[in-house]
């Protein structure tokens, strides 16, 4: 009797055991009556580590467990305040490194607060789709759509990064729909005719330059108000445009930064009415700014860099005068890789000559062609007669 009540302790003991993710623990619980495994989880963003509580009511159940489960099927049990932090944390890194623009990272921080409030101690693997939608919905009554989209977008990109790292399975943010969504503006893309419409009709202007250039290399309206005259080789075939400084504003004014990413510094080919475009502007005494931003390739009639509202107004005065649809700065960005693509050249050229990262950010944003260019009518004909 001895012997058996002594074999029947020993076991319950505590064992341990290594895996995957660490060295876990199982013991049996007499009150509970139950198998425990405690598995310590790795560490998270903050440096904290995470401690996985399961029971079993046998020990055979809590070895299977221990040894063979993952995380993926026994997610770590995160609070979505942890999930955005430790997407922001690895986001300042991001931009730490040049791989993300100061100005996003402050945009998805304020996107953040809201979720934070609204959904801070609630657990990210329990999230569902309608309590996403439903915060979707009353953000739509007290924020602009586009705003409403970036807070979706980074509930999103917090839980993508999670996945990422094997701490979550499950993304409702990514199953959800946001209203602003349902009638988001995709911007306008000019045809090839609408563009050599915009620049004749601009031709002589002070500003026909600039308009070339966002429409022939396609850079970021920032891109080419900070665009200086020792990143413009006019004299080599073909002249060649350099991405080097992006025109920003901060607590203390405007200034020349670094480009919005790593990649988005570049040497990009200038098509030849850039060039000329260019030479034309170069040999105009009015254009040449003086002072601290004598550099400037475009400046005002007073030497200082061009607010974007006022370049705003300008681009839709010349789209009216020219009978063209209204555009927005980014608009000519935006046409630029369209045509490119409409011309067949190939997806990744056109995201390197862009500056972005991904051949998915060209493929969403800025490919629209106006029409499909490829030959399906004429196919279709020669299918079905």
């Amino acid at each position: 009797m001895a012997t058996r009540m002594a074999t029947s302790r020993e076991n319950k003991v505590t064992t341990r055991h290594r895996n995957d993710r660490g060295a876990g623990t199982v013991f049996y619980n007499d009150k509970l009556n139950r198998w425990i495994v405690m598995v310590p989880m790795p560490k998270t963003f903050d440096g904290k580590r995470k401690r996985l509580k399961r029971s079993f009511k046998t020990k055979t159940e809590a070895m299977k467990f221990l040894t063979t489960e993952t995380t993926e099927e026994y997610p770590v049990e995160l609070t979505v305040a942890d999930l955005l932090n430790g997407w922001q944390n690895w986001l300042e890194r991001r931009s730490e490194t040049g791989l993300l623009a100061p100005k996003t990272l402050e945009s998805y921080r304020n996107a953040s607060t809201h979720l934070y409030a609204a959904f801070s101690s609630f657990l990210a693997s329990e999230m569902t789709v309608d309590q996403v939608e439903q915060f979707l919905t009353v953000q739509m009554r007290e924020h602009s759509g586009r705003y409403v989209v970036l807070q979706r977008n980074a509930l999103d990109q917090a839980y993508r990064w999670a996945q990422r790292n094997r701490l979550l399975t499950w993304n409702p943010a990514q199953l959800s729909t946001c209203p602003a969504q349902l009638n988001y503006k995709q911007g306008t893309v000019l045809t090839a005719e609408q563009a050599q419409t915009l620049l004749q009709t601009t031709r002589g202007d002070r500003l026909h330059a600039l308009w070339a250039v966002m429409l022939g290399v396609g850079l970021r309206p920032g891109e080419a108000m900070g665009l200086t005259w020792d990143c413009v080789d006019l004299n080599s075939d073909p002249s060649v445009l350099h991405v080097r400084h992006y025109l920003r504003t901060g607590k203390d004014g405007v200034f020349l930064g670094e480009p919005k990413t790593a990649q988005s510094a570049r040497s990009l080919d200038m098509p030849t009415f850039v060039t000329e475009a260019l030479k034309e502007h170069a040999g105009s005494s009015q254009t040449r700014a003086e002072g601290v931003w004598r550099d400037l390739v475009f400046a005002t009639s007073s030497g200082t860099p061009y607010a974007h509202r006022n370049l705003r107004r300008a681009l839709k005065r010349v789209c009216a005068n020219a009978g063209l649809p209204s555009l927005t700065l980014y608009d000519l960005r935006r046409t630029a890789g369209s045509l490119l693509v409409d011309a067949g050249v190939h997806l990744e050229c056109v995201a390197d000559l862009l500056g972005h990262s991904s051949v998915a950010t060209t493929r969403r944003h800025y490919v629209r062609a106006v029409r499909p260019t490829v030959p399906h009518a004429k196919q279709m004909d020669d299918l079905i007669k």
